[in-house]
């Protein structure tokens, strides 16, 4: 009997850990990692590496590989995943020790011996793991991001991890269209609202950009270190940005990756042009001068939670003359968030009052829920539909519009259930 087991993702964003099991060996589909407040990582369910033919990560968010390497401390099961994800994957884990070491039951050696069993996989290419077959597809999610399809016994059940519907700078739509599946576990994370225009998200930004620095001002663009950051690079260098463009903190890191694995992104010679045109961040005097003179500075964290980032924020946090542009989601509790809701920045125990020009840009890299039914309705041979990776209120509404739009029966499933699908 083939069995579908939520460790995560179940009715939350983030955390993505699915297990396929049949005759008592099981699948992974990622194993992701959420925060609390204090910052500290929150596993999914366990699930006994013992029992596991071979772990997919589908691409290098932490809420996808944040749990994987404490799979790897005594046993090594296989791992699956493109080129570039496994490269990058190393990277973001390694930087995750660094801040959240102390609460990781795993190290670099781990990450080390987890990423030396990994099979390299290009998209469509389908390997055999005990009884399950796998195949990975372009999501469109993020350079080198996949979603799978798993076949196993009389089963196919495609696993859409993450996915965008639209081409951007980086990357195309996904290629979904036309699969043949039974089961489809998708991810609902923007379940009720659609995204604006790409293009009309683009030309304000860059015109707002134009606007502030100008009139003299330094604008600081918080950005997630991957994909993030590197579409903002190219979104300016595409429109050949006549200011300077500094780049710090792991976006120049995860750039060079890019660069390297070209083949994974929609416009390779854009980004590197990018990585030629703007400056890399290389001491404390580039930063010092990054804010001397109008221009854009694109720095890691995305939400102002750490990273270089910090640095700038407390510096043009109080000049009116300045622009902060938040180009990525801002959770709750979060310093970015804060500033948008309150105009407020804490720093340490300061409250400083923001007087920057303050902005917000849809530049998500997810699909919106016209996306996610349009997807749906392009799978061929459906019978279930699976909404993970979002949350209950929204996928609840969500999912009486795909059975309106499909006739299709919807599941939201919780962490810890199980579907049975014989």
């Amino acid at each position: 009997m083939t069995k579908i087991k939520i460790l995560g993702s179940g009715r939350e964003v983030g955390r993505a850990a699915i297990a396929i099991e049949e005759k008592e060996r099981s699948l992974l589909l990622d194993y992701g990692v959420n925060f609390d407040d204090a910052d500290r990582p929150i596993f999914p369910m366990h699930i006994r590496p013992k029992d596991l033919d071979a772990l997919v990560l589908t691409h290098s968010h932490l809420d996808h590989i944040g749990a994987a390497p404490s799979l790897f401390i005594s046993l090594k099961p296989k791992i699956i995943g493109t080129r570039l994800t496994l490269d990058a994957s190393r990277l973001l884990l390694m930087d995750m020790i660094k801040i959240n070491g102390a609460y990781l039951p795993y190290d670099g050696q781990c990450i080390d011996e987890m990423l030396s069993f990994s099979d390299a996989t290009d998209y469509e290419e389908s390997r055999d793991y005990g009884k399950f077959s796998v195949t990975l597809k372009d999501s469109g999610h993020i350079p080198g991001s996949a979603s799978v399809l798993v076949e196993v016994d009389r089963h196919k059940i495609l696993y859409t991890s993450d996915i965008n519907t639209i081409e951007t700078k980086l990357k195309s739509s996904h290629k979904l269209d036309s699969v043949s599946a039974d089961t489809i576990l998708i991810e609902s994370t923007y379940s009720t609202s659609n995204h604006p225009d790409r293009k009309e998200t683009e030309k304000k930004f860059y015109d707002d950009i134009i606007d502030v620095v100008e009139n003299g001002g330094v604008v600081l663009v918080p950005a997630f270190s991957i994909s993030r950051g590197q579409e903002i690079m190219s979104v300016l260098e595409e429109r050949n940005f006549p200011y300077p463009v500094w780049i710090d903190g792991m976006i120049r890191d995860v750039a060079e990756l890019y660069v390297k694995h070209k083949e994974y992104l929609n416009n390779p010679e854009l980004l590197s042009r990018a990585m030629q045109n703007q400056r890399i961040v290389k001491n404390w005097g580039d930063r010092r001068k990054a804010l001397r003179e109008p221009g854009v500075i694109i720095a890691s964290a995305g939400m102002l939670k750490g990273g270089p980032s910090l640095y700038y924020m407390k510096r043009i946090a109080d000049n009116e003359r300045d622009g902060v542009f938040m180009v990525s989601y801002q959770a709750p509790m979060t310093p970015g968030r804060k500033i948008l809701e309150e105009g407020v920045f804490e720093d340490g125990n300061a409250h400083i009052k923001v007087r920057a020009r303050v902005e917000w840009f849809d530049f998500s890299s997810h699909t919106d829920k016209n996306g996610i039914i349009e997807t749906i309705k392009a799978v061929n041979g459906l019978e279930r539909v699976i909404l993970v990776h979002g949350e209950f209120d929204g996928q609840f509404l969500l999912s009486k519009e795909i059975t309106e739009k499909t006739g299709l029966t919807v599941l939201i499933p919780s962490n810890g259930d199980e579907i049975e699908l014989d």
